[in-house]
């Protein structure tokens, strides 16, 4: 092309000189062909497979216009965690061609120390919000449910699994005696323990923290972590033929927060003292969390699961910096299913 437009200028010079005209002066060249890339990019994964990352495509300069430009991965892409290459060809109408190239990071700012959590326990874990006739939350309203959700909104990076373990009417004793296999198969991180209401008028104290203690021994022996919560109260109008179920619990609370010294599992999560506060969390049945009161029951276990186990928690404490507030994310939900029974 540039060759033809040398011969047509040549001839216009000549025919030009042959009528004792001045000479006409050729344009001078484009200047070189250049593409200048943005600078480096960093972003926060929001899933485990990375994130999308946008970016302008960089305009050429010099050369020949039309241009075209393209940029490998391409704006929009999904990058995975780390940091990626991008780079940025330019080619122009005479096919000449520039390129650069810049960096993309995604990065994980926050994780958890642990991700695969089984939530034991009897009727509240699974979820019933009434004795008679005997109704379940659905799903989304379980604690387990919600806890899994908040955990996957707060480290979008990382898979979390917290297994709903529930068993309606079970007993401490009983829940002793399941455990184990509980373990052996889900083979969890941690083990969320909420257990101990349906007993508080038929075994005693004393045989109900024997029931715990066989539990966090259980977990220990396969090396699985435990988390204790105390036992929330009953609505005592409910219950007149029961005056001794409250104080049983409290009674039990006690033994539960001793065992969590003795094992030093750290603090418990007491519920006992976030429901007595607010009795409107326990449903009409006097007994069962209100979807409300899932809500609180998993916020309360958030809380203290982030305490342990937040990556970012434990740099600051070694480094011995003040921890970064960071927001909390609560999900609530209201639909109700029907149990296939007890």
């Amino acid at each position: 092309m540039r060759l033809l437009w040398n011969i047509t200028f040549l001839s216009a010079a000549l025919a030009a000189a042959a009528c004792g005209s001045s000479p006409i002066q050729p344009p001078p060249p484009p200047p070189p062909l250049q593409v200048s890339c943005p600078t480096p990019i960093v972003r926060e994964a929001t899933s485990p497979q990375g994130r999308d990352v946008f970016f302008d495509v960089p305009p050429p300069i010099g050369g020949r216009a039309p241009y075209n430009v393209e940029c490998v991965p391409g704006s929009g892409s999904v990058f995975e965690i780390g940091e990626s290459i991008v780079r940025c060809t330019a080619t122009d109408a005479d096919n000449a061609q520039a390129s650069c190239e810049f960096p993309v990071t995604v990065r994980v700012s926050q994780t958890l120390n642990r991700t695969k959590f089984t939530a034991f326990g009897d009727s509240i874990t699974d979820g019933k919000v009434s004795l008679v006739p005997l109704i379940s939350l659905a799903g989304p309203d379980t604690y387990p449910y919600k806890l899994e959700q908040m955990f996957r909104e707060r480290y979008p990076s990382q898979l979390f699994v917290v297994s709903n373990q529930g068993v309606s009417g079970e007993r401490t004793d009983q829940g002793a005696k399941r455990l184990p296999g509980v373990l052996d198969l889900e083979k969890p991180q941690v083990v969320l323990i909420l257990e101990g209401v349906n007993a508080g008028w038929v075994l005693s104290t004393s045989a109900q923290a024997s029931s715990i203690r066989s539990m966090i021994v259980a977990a220990r022996q396969r090396e699985v972590d435990v988390i204790l919560a105390t036992v929330m109260p009953v609505r005592a109008e409910q219950f007149p033929s029961r005056p001794e179920w409250n104080p049983r619990i409290i009674a039990l609370n006690t033994r539960i927060k001793e065992m969590a010294v003795e094992f030093d599992l750290g603090p418990v999560v007491d519920l006992h003292a976030l429901f007595a506060a607010n009795m409107q969390l326990i449903g009409s049945d006097g007994l069962h969390p209100t979807a409300e009161g899932q809500t609180q029951i998993a916020e309360a276990f958030r809380d203290e699961i982030v305490r342990r186990y937040d990556q970012s928690s434990l740099d600051e404490a070694r480094d011995g910096r003040e921890p970064i507030e960071r927001s909390t994310t609560s999900l609530r939900f209201s639909t109700m299913r029907s149990a296939d029974g007890p």
